[in-house]
């Protein structure tokens, strides 16, 4: 049976994975001058976003020799943090078309889900200490 640490490395591994394989299609398409999609930006910023968290829980084991129980329960306060707070700060999509909001406002409304999915995913990953894909 895989430990802990291992199936925390293996996640940010396949996390990492993902993020550059999403970035370097983004890339590709900015370079071949490619018009860019909704979908290759949300799919790059979950990316980003997901391996973040499983990244964080790595650095503070390696960096700062927090055992891995700590810096996964640390990580799942940070990301549970961030969800809420993120869910009050979202520009609510109907606000932003009563108010006269802009393609900007609502691209930022989408980036924010975009974080907040990440965040549900890896919360729900990580649910009572173990670190699910």
């Amino acid at each position: 049976m895989e430990t802990l640490e291992a199936l925390i490395r293996r996640n940010e591994r396949t996390s990492r994975a993902k993020y550059e394989a999403a970035a370097a299609e983004l890339t590709g398409q900015l370079d071949r001058r490619y018009r860019l999609t909704s979908t290759v930006l949300q799919e790059v910023t979950y990316a980003q976003a997901h391996h973040v968290w499983w990244d964080m829980v790595l650095m503070q084991t390696d960096k700062y020799d927090v055992e891995v129980e700590e810096a996964l329960g640390l990580v799942r306060a940070w990301t549970t943090r961030y969800v809420e707070t993120a869910l009050a700060r979202a520009v609510p999509v109907p606000r932003v078309a009563e108010t006269g909001g802009t393609a900007a406002d609502l691209f930022e409304h989408a980036l924010s889900v975009t974080g907040l999915e990440a965040g549900h995913r890896f919360l729900s990953a990580t649910e009572g200490g173990r670190a699910a894909s």
